[in-house]
């Protein structure tokens, strides 16, 4: 009987963790950038849907890119691999990692990419996603 308490009340903790992602969604960054959350499943956390990048001084403005991520309580990591069969490939990948807190996700990002000189670098800085 313990363990079936155990069992439900994991369950139901499992499911309610994932509830403040509301599916679909859409967040918009301070840079005008856009993440739709598409599908979301309840069971693992894990999520799926589209960025766009807006920012300026980067590239892959304005295009669609897929976005992919897992949600645990109100702990939130997704990446963007830019790269897409009908957009640009920006040779970069993009990791944000933060916590939903309402209509509000703050994150910092980091991203990685190839320099002139072929080597890795990355840079870094926070967003703060506003649910619309």
């Amino acid at each position: 009987m313990t363990r079936l308490f155990v069992l439900l009340l994991s369950a139901a903790v499992s499911v309610s963790a994932h509830a403040q992602l509301p599916v679909p969604s859409t967040w918009v960054n301070q840079r005008g950038s856009f993440l739709l959350i598409q599908t979301l499943d309840p069971s693992t956390g894990n999520f799926a849907g589209t960025y766009v990048n807006n920012a300026t001084g980067f590239s892959c403005r304005g295009q669609p890119y897929p976005v992919a991520g897992v949600v645990t309580a109100n702990r939130i990591d997704f990446y963007v691999n830019w790269t897409a069969p009908a957009a640009p490939d920006c040779k970069t990948i993009t990791i944000w990692n933060g916590r939903v807190a309402a209509n509000k996700i703050p994150a910092g990002w980091t991203l990685y990419y190839v320099g002139s000189d072929w080597q890795f670098h990355k840079m870094t800085g926070r967003d703060l996603f506003t649910r619309r």
